[in-house]
């Protein structure tokens, strides 16, 4: 099964999702290229960018996995600008899961974004995609993501230890989740 996605999902006023394309390639490189310190302590893929010529190499994939229904990813645009990126991963036709990954330049956090995009892409994979179980996974160190998964009530479900390997150090990873409200659950 594959899940099909919207090209784009409105959050508020300020915000929008907007399937991932080429048209944000040149920002997005922009943006990572400048943010680098901001994102390698919790995001490997970071180190990646070093050319422009692999952002629309890693676009091309990302578009190819939307199509595929494996990976449904939205670049993040606040007030009209390019504000970082947020998506489903890991998604589960046979248990009705996923997780939400997202990051943010430096320049547009403190503003509630990460915040309200991912409260809207988990209504989105509740309601639209028939998700049973989201989860948002951070490193310990990383309060602000944590920080996210709290604020919208996700259930601290537990910390791995040792988990990930980001620039040469291991991390904690914390493991926060939410059922969707409208299925049933065992609770066991």
């Amino acid at each position: 099964m594959t899940f099909k996605a919207a090209d784009e999902i409105k959050v508020d006023g300020q915000i929008t999702l907007k399937r991932f394309s080429h048209d944000a390639d040149q920002i997005k490189y922009e943006t990572i290229i400048n943010n680098r310190e901001h994102l390698l302590p919790w995001l490997p893929w970071a180190h990646l960018y070093t050319e422009f010529k692999e952002m629309p190499e890693f676009t091309d994939l990302q578009i190819k996995c939307f199509d595929e229904g494996s990976v449904l990813g939205y670049d993040i645009f606040y007030e009209g600008k390019f504000a970082g990126s947020i998506d489903l991963h890991h998604l589960s036709a046979e248990n009705r899961s996923c997780e939400i990954g997202y990051w943010l330049s430096k320049d547009f956090v403190g503003k509630g974004i990460a915040t309200r995009a991912a409260n809207k892409i988990t209504e989105y994979a509740f309601d639209e995609i028939d998700m049973h179980r989201v989860m948002i996974r951070a490193a310990s160190k990383n309060k602000a993501s944590c920080a996210v998964a709290e604020r919208l009530n996700f259930s601290h479900e537990g910390t791995l230890r040792d988990e990930e390997l980001l620039d040469g150090e291991y991390y904690d990873t914390e493991v926060f989740a939410k059922l969707n409200p409208h299925h049933e659950s065992s609770g066991q």
